[in-house]
């Protein structure tokens, strides 16, 4: 057995870490494959999704956008000068607080939304066609155990 077969299938904790990693970073390659062509970083279309999600108007806080995608307020005001130097999103008064700050899809951001959803979905069906529905139920409920586990050290960790 050559050094990454064994280096991918170490047992226990240590090797499930590093085949998540790995994952992780095959999946951010993929993203990008995914996502470059429109122009987006993953996190950009994380954003212009959630904002849509919201429904019409199509508004969030910046402070819930950030919790949603784990992101510092800095970080999250760096994508929303990015997303907004595009014309994809645009920064207004809150009509029900005009001290606070929403955060809206412009036409054009909703039209860009729609065609990465596309473009994405078209992307994510092609590269998981080789696992059958059971099995993406099994890894999905997997995932969402793990995400459970880490968002409770995390919370445990920032004292929340």
């Amino acid at each position: 057995m050559d050094v990454e077969a064994r280096y991918l299938s170490e047992p226990g904790p240590l090797g499930l870490f590093t085949r998540i990693t790995r994952v992780g970073l095959l999946v951010d390659a993929f993203q990008h494959r995914s996502l470059d062509p429109l122009g987006l970083l993953f996190i950009d279309y994380s954003v212009l999704r959630l904002l849509q999600l919201a429904g019409a108007p199509y508004r969030m806080s910046p402070t819930e956008l950030s919790e949603i995608v784990l992101r510092s307020s800095g970080g999250m005001t760096q994508i929303l000068d990015r997303l907004e130097s595009a014309g994809l999103v645009e920064r207004s008064a809150d009509p029900s607080d005009r001290r606070k700050v929403v955060v809206g899809l412009t036409p054009d951001g909703l039209r860009t939304a729609e065609r990465a959803n596309a473009s994405y979905r078209r992307a994510r069906e092609r590269l998981l066609g080789a696992l059958s529905p059971d099995e993406i139920e099994q890894l999905d409920a997997a995932v969402h155990r793990l995400l459970e586990v880490l968002s409770q050290d995390g919370q445990v960790r920032a004292g929340t």
